[in-house]
């Protein structure tokens, strides 16, 4: 049993440093891959399809917001801690 779970977690770490597939997907994501403060690996990670809804202004009043939010987390998370 723990030569199985040796092996099996050798074969994890193994897997871990194997080269990664180069798969060229195309997106509908135009409008969020060109802005500002996309980045690799996920240059235009919406797994929710937001960046599709509304217009241009949308897409900035969601940026505007999550920005407010994550301070406003940061914030709360500091006063936690401290």
């Amino acid at each position: 049993m723990k030569v199985a779970a040796t092996l099996v977690a050798l074969a994890g770490v193994a897997n871990a440093f194997a080269p990664a597939q180069n798969v060229n997907k195309g997106t509908a994501l135009s409008a969020v891959e060109d802005m500002p403060g996309s980045t690799m690996p996920f240059k235009a990670f919406d797994p929710l399809g937001l960046a599709t809804l509304g217009s241009e202004s949308t897409l900035a009043w969601f940026r505007a917001a999550e920005l407010k939010h994550s301070r406003v987390a940061m914030l709360a998370t500091t006063g936690y801690l401290v």
